[in-house]
């Protein structure tokens, strides 16, 4: 399947819980500001008790968009109560992700914006089900992918390893955001390990995103990276 209309870009992390979510509501946020039609997608959310998935409600909400009813089930085509790993969570409610409905729904989303955000869930290797990764539908796909990263130590293993793999697959990197776990981070380790991604990786870093006091210096703090994001993913498109 070639590459959907190039207006696509799917965010992953290196990992669970490294700063997706973040990174898809700024952009979004920015997308918005410059006056873009720009959506959210995510394809499995685990961890929903009811109503909204959380990273669904945050990114709506970062970039001032009202929770439309009739959307939500194309945003997130599933949704499941146990937090884990995707085939774990829908195997506990006899259920299954059909990447059909996926593919559906994604190609849904993309013909309504002009730029479609889509979140991953967790690191690429996660099985949808146990006969599926996430990688190998991304695959099929074939988003061109931005790679969230964390900015300390023991990053440059999983980000060197996630870009391997998605190289692997022939699917289009479109660089890496490096994203600060902790307050205050190694500043040496930090640079070194943006140094390293990007002379060993062969890849783009956008940036790396601080700890913030507050929204606004959040927002402000994200403008340059927005900018590097939004220029390339034009470039690529032309």
């Amino acid at each position: 399947m070639k590459e959907m209309d190039n207006n696509t870009l799917f965010v992953t992390g290196t990992d669970t819980s490294v700063g997706k979510t973040y990174v898809c509501a700024r952009l979004l946020e920015f997308l918005k500001a410059k006056g873009i039609q720009a959506g959210y997608q995510k394809w499995v959310a685990t961890g929903v008790d009811a109503g909204l998935p959380e990273d669904l409600a945050l990114c709506l909400k970062a970039a001032s968009i009202s929770p439309t009813p009739e959307l939500v089930k194309q945003q997130v085509p599933y949704c499941f109560r146990f937090p884990a790993s995707p085939h774990l969570a829908a195997e506990m409610e006899d259920r299954t992700v059909d990447p059909e409905v996926i593919t559906e729904n994604y190609k849904f989303l993309a013909a309504k914006y002009e730029w479609l955000i889509v979140e991953g869930v967790g690191g690429i290797m996660v099985p949808l089900r146990r006969d599926l990764l996430l990688v190998d539908l991304l695959a099929l796909l074939q988003p061109r992918t931005l790679v969230v990263a964390r900015s300390g130590l023991g990053t440059l293993n999983h980000t060197l390893l996630t870009l391997e793999a998605l190289r692997n697959r022939k699917i289009s990197v479109l660089g890496v955001i490096f994203s600060d776990s902790e307050d205050k981070e190694d500043e040496r380790l930090v640079r070194d390990n943006m140094q390293i991604i990007e002379e060993v990786g062969l890849v783009r870093v956008f940036g790396r995103l601080q700890r913030q006091q507050n929204d606004a210096k959040a927002r402000s703090a994200f403008i340059p990276v927005g900018q590097a994001i939004l220029a390339q993913l034009r470039h690529v498109k032309s």
